[in-house]
């Protein structure tokens, strides 16, 4: 399948994107790929805290692109025509830095400060400011952080006098917050002014096939810089379907990365992944194919019996992303079991008509549905 915006992304996504080329130009745009419930309703929630003044709170894992959601609330925001300012507060491991970085300091008030400089918070006067990784501050930083919450100032460090500033927070985090209250090592009063207003963004490997949605949004950019249009092969989509993305998103375009440069034809095969993946992919395969046979022989074995027809058992929930690819070919495969490798005879077995054949055969080609099994002369 080809990346195409009405079929990869939702409405509010792409309306999203475009705002973002008019506020940053085309190298900048932001790009939400996917169509999952749980991911649309993350997007829906960020647009509409976006008429709130109050910090919003982004949690989610790595590579999720809890800085895009961030990015989607500025635009939304009143504020969009002003500066975004971002910061990732892992980068610093000198709490002093950081809290120079986000403050201003004084002149030698840190190392390296030569002479008085005004902070992010400023900087970000009028607009938003982005903290990524929030969790990475050390508890001064965030006992200033709750001042500039709270009184909107901010005083520099080895400075005395406070300097108003009205930045909109905006702060991300991959840890968990509440285990750092717990811990001591997150302020409490700072956690809950922080997640007044929260989104979470579900890790992909709870997004269904949202994977491959991201993988040809990919492709296709390598494609656009001047090289060959390139697709993965159904092999490859098999070992990638079973993979658990612990990098997420990052992790689909380094991979996808990997391979379009690796592969020297048009067809980017396992092998071209690295082997980095092999392990991980392999072990995942199995537990999917595991949960696909138990859930397609089910479903097979209800509608050998006439329960229900191929159309709303199979088709609908899989368009509907209820059902994977995996399942479908398990089904399929045990259809064919049954009925000595004919199509037709599956057909009739599926409550199917004959006049059905040509969508039924036009429904497994487009998705790439069919099993690898063997098959008569007449599927």
């Amino acid at each position: 399948m080809y990346y195409r915006p009405e079929t990869h992304q939702t409405e509010l996504a792409r309306a999203v994107q475009a705002l973002s080329r008019e506020q940053w130009g085309g190298r900048r745009d932001i790009v939400v790929v996917g169509r999952d419930e749980a991911l649309a309703g993350a997007l829906e929630m960020a647009a509409r805290f976006a008429a709130s003044e109050l910090p919003v709170l982004i949690t989610g894992e790595t590579g999720t692109g809890k800085e895009l959601v961030a990015r989607a609330i500025h635009l939304h925001d009143a504020r969009h025509r002003r500066t975004f300012v971002s910061v990732d507060c892992s980068r610093y491991h000198d709490g002093g830095l950081l809290a120079g970085e986000l403050f201003g300091h004084r002149k030698g008030s840190v190392p390296g400060a030569t002479a008085d400089r005004r902070g992010l918070f400023e900087e970000a006067d009028g607009g938003t400011l982005f903290l990524d990784e929030v969790g990475d501050l050390p508890l001064p930083a965030q006992a200033m952080l709750l001042r500039a919450l709270g009184e909107g100032e901010v005083v520099p460090v080895g400075g005395t006098q406070a300097r108003s500033v009205d930045a909109r927070v905006l702060a991300a985090t991959s840890r968990d917050l509440e285990e750092m209250v717990a811990a001591g090592t997150f302020r409490a009063d700072l956690y809950y002014r922080l997640r007044l207003l929260h989104v979470h963004l579900p890790p992909l490997r709870d997004r269904g096939g949202d994977w491959e949605l991201v993988s040809d949004f990919y492709l296709d950019r390598l494609a656009g810089r001047g090289a060959a249009r390139k697709r993965l092969s159904p092999e490859a989509s098999r070992v990638l379907e079973g993979h658990p993305w612990p990098g997420n998103v990052r992790e689909v375009r380094g991979l996808v990365d990997t391979g379009f440069h690796m592969s020297a034809g048009e067809v980017i095969e396992p092998a071209h992944f690295g082997h980095s993946l092999e392990r991980v992919a392999r072990d995942g395969q199995l537990r999917k194919l595991a949960a696909a046979q138990a859930r397609g022989a089910d479903l097979c074995a209800r509608m050998l019996e006439g329960e229900g027809t191929f159309w709303e058992m199979v088709h609908q929930p899989f368009l509907d992303r209820e059902l994977n690819r995996a399942q479908v070919r398990e089904i399929l495969a045990r259809g064919l079991e049954a009925t000595g490798g004919s199509y037709k005879r599956l057909m009739v077995k599926f409550g199917m008509h004959g006049g059905d054949y040509l969508r039924f055969m036009d429904f497994l080609r487009h998705h790439r549905l069919k099993p690898d099994r063997p098959r008569s002369s007449d599927g």
